[in-house]
């Protein structure tokens, strides 16, 4: 189902007013509800605006079975080791992407799930965005009735919508300038 109702309460992408914002994504999701017939209980609720920052983040861990293979648990470690930066109070990671693995120092590894090695390394590109902004659009969803499942930055959930696998690996670039904030 499809909605489109006027924006009110928001402004370049941030909640100013959480009564006319919630007020706003009621008749929204009910006008949806109604064309699809469908009730919303759960959903994914994408985020933008000036808030939202990023930067790359470096991560090593040894491999917990030197003698084996690396399992998702050493994945999972690897990637966790990249969150744990230092980061100011008032901002929350919202995605902590992958770009590059590294086992034994072989560089440019796209999946180093099965390979041997003693030390895995992962450059990742971290999203963050301010907590405040982040609490605002959870009150905002939850006094609708709609459990939020997870945040999506608006640009990489643009990218998941119309950029195929082939095009990301031939280096397409998607230019999403914002409505809300242009």
């Amino acid at each position: 189902g499809v909605s489109s109702i006027p924006s009110k309460g928001i402004r370049k992408g941030q909640i100013v007013d959480i009564e006319e914002a919630s007020q706003i994504i009621v008749e929204s999701v009910e006008a949806a509800e109604r064309m699809a017939g469908y009730s919303v209980e759960k959903a994914f609720v994408s985020i933008g605006g000036g808030h939202i920052e990023s930067k790359n983040s470096h991560g090593v861990v040894a491999v917990a079975d030197p003698s084996g293979e690396i399992t998702s648990s050493d994945v999972a470690r690897v990637i966790d080791a990249a969150r744990a930066i230092s980061m100011p109070e008032a901002r929350e990671i919202l995605h902590v992407l992958p770009r590059e693995y590294k086992v034994d120092g072989e560089t440019l590894v796209k999946d180093p799930e099965g390979m041997s090695g003693v030390r895995l390394e992962v450059e990742t590109h971290l999203i963050t965005g301010s907590t405040a902004a982040i609490k605002n659009i959870h009150k905002c969803v939850s006094e609708v009735g709609v459990e939020v499942q997870g945040l999506v930055f608006s640009g990489l959930a643009s990218s998941y919508a119309v950029l195929s696998d082939t095009e990301k690996e031939l280096g397409v670039v998607l230019v999403d300038i914002g409505g809300g904030t242009t």
